[in-house]
């Protein structure tokens, strides 16, 4: 085993185990069906199946998940770019919003890129997405720019970073 992995291994020891009583770990690849599921059920241009499961099959993703039973409450994902974690979801199951998910899988996974070398996560949301924008800004992540026309809507793209 290389020393990134080793690093990463070592990090998720650190991650919390539970959250409010669900479980918290790695996707597994039997996860993908419902984390595609998921992109479809929350975002305009979601990733397929066949993407989730390319992403999850490259040793520098991460994908943190919290499982409530078999249901996915939430899940973090984020690739290692260089220096930078590029975010690829941070995603919510609706029937599980407004319980502290979102902030908490986001804190969760910083020892995992940091583990990959990484020294900030840099992502992007959607200006109409101002309950993702308030969970940012509550954990320290700024906006850079504003991207025009960044996704296949039209829709203008805030780029957030956060120092780890």
């Amino acid at each position: 085993m290389s020393a990134t992995p080793r690093r990463l291994a070592a990090a998720w020891k650190t991650v919390p185990r539970t959250y409010r009583g669900w479980a918290v770990g790695p996707a597994r690849l039997a996860d993908a069906p419902r984390i595609a599921a998921l992109e479809r059920e929350v975002f305009p241009e979601p990733m397929s199946l066949r993407q989730v499961l390319a992403a999850l099959l490259q040793p520098d993703t991460c994908y943190l998940v919290v499982r409530d039973g078999r249901t996915i409450a939430a899940y973090f994902g984020f690739t290692a770019c260089g220096p930078y974690a590029h975010v690829l979801a941070n995603v919510t199951h609706p029937a599980y919003r407004r319980r502290g998910l979102a902030r908490f899988v986001l804190t969760a996974a910083e020892p995992l890129a940091r583990a990959l070398g990484c020294r900030a996560f840099l992502g992007e949301v959607r200006v109409s997405n101002h309950a993702q924008q308030q969970v940012l800004e509550q954990i320290g992540w700024r906006t850079l720019a504003v991207l025009p026309r960044c996704f296949a809507n039209g829709e203008d793209a805030r780029i957030v970073f956060r120092p780890l």
